[in-house]
């Protein structure tokens, strides 16, 4: 999302930048990453001593698992775990045991393994990945644990997928994004905890790269209890350091740990995981942060965005193709998967991050036509040839696919007066999203629903092969919806703007609605979360506002929306 302009308290890191070595440019990220001793799973080892997983009862997990654990990247048979070991709990030589079970009082064990002592190191920062994938059974939830020196974490609960051959009568996610720390508390995730769905997934902007306040609401300012510093002393995050300290704070949140532990996670990412409205560079082939001091310049871009993503591939699991033998960037690091549940979902997820051109006309709004521009990528060549054949070859009921930013315009004023109102979203990729929607409509996959996060609004509406944009005298037919789901706690509309008593959320909605006729569903103003279900005869998507404001105890959970699509039309009928 844009963030409002704002002041801040920067202090002058200029000598601490250009001191990074100007020798990174000529090698390029690709080989920055390459350098690194970045985290991978492990497939656990066979036990040998079995008092590994002794466990004194009366420990407290938190002392030694201070950001307790989690799980992401599920397979048919398997997902990767995730924790991380506090520093001063680290004993030399001792390894770290694994276990997994169908209930969870673990009498009914059916993975043990052991993750060797030098795995526990300051390179990875102390955090541990196990890749379980060939291990679990298809399609069930399991619980885990983590046990290391006598203390074993809080219960995880993992799920795996379906098989590929499986026919499941239903599916559902918990769908979230954008969740800046500072900007208040989580008492979504108090009630993302308890959902009965199968899966969350997590579009992105999981942590925010400010520790002052940059990205918060101009009128409250920094929440009770959150202020940060950073070990760079900087205001946005521009050490390895500096990420992993937010990454600590983050995953040290209690609230957020209980929606973690029950659930496991679908990533994607956004642009705060690194900077804010980042983009690549093709002519200097280096990405550009152009919220950080000295953003602009390859060799500090480049070291701020390796930091980034080590960090980011250290705290989060997610399954991430990583080969750092490869010289191109594209070929060394693959964040865009696709995830098959049965013959009920086909879901891709994409990066629309690391890869896209800068905003179009340097992001101006009356004059700018480059937002047209053909040529102009978000996705990249390969992903989007990947893209495209992913969209080919499903053949599930549901063709589902986790997109960082809104692809249906949002706009005012008609004609040739009318304005895009973010650049930063498809909107500045037009070509590119007409040429991806041309190739849905031809594949014509079964029923195409577009999962979105980042605008920090709730939003539901239809997908078209086309808006007009390339082919301004062209009818277009809907092609799927598009359900975006609102910030955990991010500013949104009413964060940031004083509105006029008379532009209530109504009004707003009214607004926007009569401007963009492809939207059913719009609100501005609450915080939350959606859940999103497939059967095979509908897709429900439901918004839940919850107050971000107040202590996550006494946060309720509010339906904002709910809206049912049927299997085989595209129509958003309100429930």
């Amino acid at each position: 999302m844009p963030e409002r302009d704002g002041t801040r308290r920067r202090t002058d890191r200029r000598g601490f930048l250009e001191s990074i070595g100007t020798t990174s440019v000529a090698g390029g990220l690709a080989a920055i990453l390459a350098r690194r001793n970045v985290v991978q799973p492990v497939a656990a080892q066979s036990v040998g001593d079995r008092s590994v997983f002794a466990v004194d009862g009366t420990a407290d997990p938190d002392a030694t698992f201070p950001q307790s654990v989690a799980s992401g990247g599920p397979t048919p048979s398997g997902v990767i775990l995730w924790t991380r070991v506090a520093p001063d709990a680290v004993v030399s030589g001792e390894p770290a045991g694994v276990q997994v079970a169908t209930d969870d009082d673990f009498e009914d064990v059916v993975y043990e393994g052991t993750v060797p002592a030098d795995r526990l190191s300051s390179a990875h920062d102390y955090a541990v990945k196990v890749d379980l994938d060939g291990v679990l059974e298809s399609n069930r939830h399991y619980y885990y644990r983590f046990v290391y020196d006598g203390v074993a974490t809080r219960t995880g609960r993992c799920r795996t997928l379906p098989a590929p051959d499986a026919r499941p009568d239903s599916l559902s996610f918990a769908v979230l994004t954008c969740q800046d720390y500072q900007n208040g508390y989580y008492g979504a995730y108090r009630h993302i905890a308890s959902e009965d769905v199968d899966f969350v997934v997590h579009l992105g902007d999981f942590i925010y790269e400010s520790a002052d306040g940059s990205y918060t609401s101009p009128t409250t300012g920094i929440a009770d209890g959150r202020d940060i510093d950073l070990p760079s002393g900087a205001d946005l995050a521009e050490s390895l350091a500096d990420f992993r300290t937010l990454y600590r704070i983050y995953k040290g949140n209690e609230f957020l740990q209980k929606g973690l532990e029950r659930h496991t996670v679908i990533h994607g990412w956004d642009d705060h995981e690194i900077g804010n409205n980042r983009y690549w560079d093709d002519d200097a082939n280096t990405p550009v942060l152009p919220d950080k001091d000295g953003g602009e310049r390859p060799e500090t871009a480049m070291e701020i965005t390796a930091d980034g993503i080590q960090a980011w591939v250290e705290y989060v699991p997610a399954r991430v193709e990583f080969d750092p033998t490869e010289p191109e960037l594209q070929d060394q690091i693959q964040l865009w998967r696709d995830l098959q549940f049965g013959d009920l979902v086909d879901l891709t997820v994409t990066d629309e991050r690391l890869y896209r051109d800068g905003p179009p006309c340097g992001d101006a709004r009356i004059t700018c036509t480059d937002e047209e521009a053909q040529g102009r990528t978000m996705l990249g060549r390969e992903q989007k040839r990947y893209f495209k054949d992913w969209v080919s070859e499903s053949d599930a009921v549901w063709t589902v696919w986790a997109n960082e930013v809104l692809t249906m315009p949002l706009t005012v004023g008609d004609g040739w007066s009318q304005i895009e109102l973010f650049h930063d979203s498809w909107d500045g990729f037009q070509h590119e999203r007409w040429e991806l929607m041309q190739h849905v409509a031809d594949a014509d996959p079964r029923n195409f629903v577009v999962l979105t996060g980042d605008l920090h609004a709730s939003l539901a509406g239809y997908v078209k092969a086309g808006y007009g944009e390339i082919e301004p005298f062209r009818t277009y037919d809907r092609i799927g919806v598009e359900l975006m789901t609102p910030a955990i706690s991010s500013v949104n509309a009413a964060d940031v703007v004083d509105f006029p008593a008379e532009w209530d959320d109504d009004s707003l909605t009214a607004l926007t609605k009569a401007a963009n006729e492809h939207l059913e569903h719009v609100d501005w103003h609450r915080h939350g979360y959606a859940t999103v279900e497939f059967t095979r005869d509908h897709c429900t998507y439901t918004v839940y506002a919850v107050d971000k404001d107040v202590s996550p105890e006494d946060a309720e959970r509010s339906v904002l929306a709910r809206y049912r699509t049927p299997d085989g039309e595209t129509e958003l009928s309100e429930l």
